[in-house]
This record gives structure tokens, C-alpha cells and sequence, in this order.
């Protein structure tokens, strides 16, 4: 049975999303920080009863906004998870195809289809790996707050294909956290956690100025953001298409871990 998941579930959500936590991330960080009572961010779950008063929980699937993530066992009903995007109101716009039990949820979706489909590598850093790095010395590698939000906005203005509108700054200075390399009060680069969890963070928008490239800052300001994550118990994990990003994190112990899909999605004919 498909089913709007409610408080109550919270405990049966958890220990699912927690057999696969670097996939499961998003969602995870979502019903950590939002729950269940906010209009933009829902959970669905395939739910089969046990016995009278006990059930097992064989899939979530998480809204936020028009994005959306899913997770769950091989035998899910993966049809109807998928029907509830189909038909849902506010849309799809984009699709975290790491659904666990099946190779993808698109073949399950008929009003929508995959548009472009981008597939990175996967990794995460174990503690014992860390290699850390320090930044040049003539350059200052340090936490951001609210007061550095006019400097980073017109930095990741110009950031390719890390751009960012102001209020996906924000979201990381007030919610996570966001950490700069900088020289004479101009941002060389950054890089920030884009989810966190007790346990751990996935980190993102990590992108050097072209004029600064080339003395390891990307390397720097992620070494600084790592260390800070694992004096606070959580283990940094990030995904990443660039060769020269992968070289930057395996320089500092990052080991692959397998691979994160992300699906932007198009209406097809039956929807429009």
C-alpha cells in the first residue's frame, strides 16, 4: 500500500534510508530538518502490514519542491511510487535516480522521461584516509557567514557550472555550512555541504576562480571543510564528474564508493 508517511513513521523511515545513508542523503537530511508537516517537502512510502498493528516499510519516496528522491527493497511497488510523481500537482522537475532495490525508477514513470541524465562517481572520505593540506601563505582559508554573502554572490555569479542564485548562498551559510579561500578581501574559492546528517555531509559547490588556479585551493578550502566535519562526528561524502575535482579528492583520501544519478526530467505527450 502506497501512503502519505506521518510522525509515527519517522523511526521505520530512518532505519531504512540508514542501510544505504550516502545515497540516501537528501532524503534523510529532508526528514531531519523538515519532517513532515511542511507543503514542499513530502514522504511517500510503500508499506505492507505484518500483522494487525506492525508493518514493514519497503520503499520511501521524498518531494522537495519539484525535485525528487526514492530509495527502497527489490520487491517495492515501484509502479506506484512511481504513479504518485505522475500525477502529483506541483511536478517534477528533477529526479535522484539512486533507488536501491532497481537499477532506476524511470521505467516506471510515464509522464515524465529522463532528459538529461548525468552520472558521477560516488565517494566518501573514511577518517583514517584524510590527508590534509594548508593554503598558500599569502591566502586565508576560513569559515563564511552572513557578513561575506555580497562577496559570494558575485563570485559564484561567474562560478560556469557552479553558479548559484543568492538564495543558494544563503541556504548554506544559515542551514550547513560554507567555507572560502580568499586573498585581500576577494573570494578565490569555496566549497560547502549541500545536505547533513548526525552522521554525515555531502559537500558541494567546490570552485576556483579561474585567475587562482593551479596552488591547490580547491584542495585547501576542502581539507579545511573536512576537518571541521569529522571534529563534529560526521564523515564527508560528495560526488563529482570533473577529472581534475576527482584527482583534487582522492589527493585528500576520498575512495569511490560507487555512482549518484541525476535524471532532468521532461513532460512526455500523456502529460502535456
Amino acid at each position: 500500500m502506497i501512503r502519505l508517511l506521518r510522525e509515527e513513521d519517522r523511526a521505520a523511515a530512518l532505519a531504512l534510508l540508514a542501510t544505504a545513508p550516502q545515497l540516501t542523503l537528501y532524503m534523510w537530511g529532508n526528514l531531519e530538518t523538515l519532517g513532515f508537516t511542511r507543503d514542499f517537502c513530502e514522504f511517500w512510502g510503500d508499506v505492507t502490514e505484518e500483522t494487525p498493528g506492525t508493518y514493514c516499510l519497503n520503499a520511501v519516496l521524498n518531494r522537495y519542491m519539484t525535485g525528487w528522491s526514492v530509495y527502497g527493497k527489490p520487491n517495492a511497488d515501484w509502479q506506484g511510487l512511481g504513479q504518485v510523481l505522475d500525477t502529483h500537482l506541483a511536478g517534477a522537475v528533477r529526479l535522484q535516480d539512486n533507488p536501491g532495490g532497481i537499477a532506476s525508477f524511470l521505467p516506471y514513470l510515464h509522464c515524465y522521461r529522463g532528459e538529461q541524465i548525468k552520472i558521477e562517481e560516488l565517494m566518501n572520505l573514511p577518517e583514517e584516509n584524510f590527508r590534509p593540506v594548508t593554503p598558500p601563505i599569502d591566502v586565508t582559508v576560513r569559515r563564511a557567514t552572513m557578513d561575506d554573502l555580497p562577496a559570494l554572490t558575485k563570485f559564484y555569479a561567474v562560478a560556469q557550472e557552479m553558479a548559484r542564485p543568492p538564495a543558494a548562498i544563503i541556504r548554506p551559510l544559515q542551514d550547513s555550512r560554507l567555507w572560502l579561500a580568499e586573498k585581500a578581501g576577494n573570494v578565490l574559492a569555496t566549497a560547502l555541504t549541500n545536505a547533513e546528517i548526525r552522521q554525515m555531509a555531502m559537500i558541494g559547490g567546490v570552485f576556483t576562480a579561474p585567475s587562482a588556479r593551479g596552488r591547490g585551493l580547491s584542495q585547501a578550502v576542502c581539507s579545511a571543510l573536512c576537518r571541521e566535519l569529522f571534529a563534529e562526528g560526521k564523515q564527508p561524502a560528495l560526488y563529482w564528474a570533473n577529472p581534475t575535482a576527482g584527482a583534487v579528492y582522492r589527493k585528500l583520501g576520498f575512495c569511490p564508493i560507487g555512482h549518484w544519478r541525476s535524471v532532468w526530467l521532461e513532460p512526455t505527450s500523456s502529460l502535456t
